[in-house]
């Protein structure tokens, strides 16, 4: 295997959307291409990701890498997550960095842009599997403006059946909304929304190969998958380069900051206003999961 430490450099960027994907994601906080991941990256990336599933069989608790539900066992595997894979097999470095997946977080983020993390998020099927309720990504890692995004990359399809991606359409202008509740981080967003909001949610429906891309304010959850089978993700959070954390990240990564596409900043963009700050997660961050169990009892 190639060593996941050694340096990258970034590549030239090439626009990969067109004009009216741009606006539609400025308008939005979302869009999702279809059919552009290369089909021999999709593949790697499915053998590699379920390589590490298997090995996380043999995993008796969570550690830096792989988040495990309560009663996971080698029989019944109860992986929910695992963090920084950039560090653990070279493929996801070369889909954050060499592939196209950086041109299209260059195209939304304006040429110069920067790593921040990356995690592999497993659905786990029927009564296993976990909800992700409504927020914003920004928020639990504020940085000094609001150009940060997430790309999501499908291994499985991903459809309103087996627990897609919901958004709020527009949900990105409205700025970063509360993660707290009277002094306690509930890490949702959901006091500041109404039932409207959710009535008018999008279904972010793709295929493997399809790339779906959020807004780092854009409001998004998901529901549990009833179905039977496992729907497996890989997510790479980016930031412009001027674009500079206030708090520790919630996942560290020997490749957090490396420049994907340009140069790096010699200055910070700041956004006005107050911000408010998460829970400091210097001491670890356990995972979206463990934080909304942490929060719902």
């Amino acid at each position: 295997m190639p060593d996941t430490s050694a340096p990258v450099s970034p590549k030239p960027h090439v626009q990969a959307l067109t004009e009216s994907q741009i606006a539609e994601y400025d308008e939005q906080g979302f869009i999702i291409a279809r059919g552009i991941l290369p089909a021999d990256l999709l593949q790697e990336l499915q053998d590699v990701t379920s390589a590490l599933w298997e090995k996380g069989r043999q995993i008796s608790g969570s550690d830096n890498y792989y988040d495990i539900a309560p009663g996971h066992t080698a029989e019944t595997p109860l992986i929910r997550r695992i963090s920084r894979p950039t560090e653990l097999h070279d493929v996801y470095v070369k889909t954050a960095f060499d592939s196209v997946v950086g041109d299209l977080a260059a195209d939304l983020l304006g040429g110069a842009v920067k790593f921040y993390h990356s995690k592999i998020n497993f659905k786990l099927p029927g009564s296993k599997a976990s909800d992700v309720q409504w927020h914003q990504d920004w928020p639990h890692f504020p940085h000094t403006n609001f150009d940060l995004l997430a790309v999501s990359v499908p291994m499985h399809a991903r459809t309103r059946d087996n627990g897609c991606i919901k958004a709020v359409p527009g949900s990105h202008r409205r700025g970063p909304l509360s993660t707290w509740r009277d002094g306690t981080y509930v890490f949702t967003c959901e006091d500041s929304m109404t039932l409207d909001d959710f009535a008018n949610a999008v279904d972010l429906e793709a295929e493997p190969g399809d790339v779906i891309i959020h807004h780092g304010l854009a409001v998004h959850g998901s529901k549990p998958n009833p179905t039977d089978s496992l729907v497996t993700t890989l997510t790479i959070q980016y930031a412009a380069a001027d674009a500079f954390a206030f708090t520790a990240p919630v996942i560290d990564s020997i490749h957090r900051n490396a420049m994907v596409r340009g140069e790096p900043a010699s200055h910070a963009r700041l956004v006005a206003g107050d911000i408010e700050l998460p829970p400091d997660f210097s001491g670890g961050y356990k995972s979206l999961f463990a934080s909304q169990d942490e929060a719902k009892r």
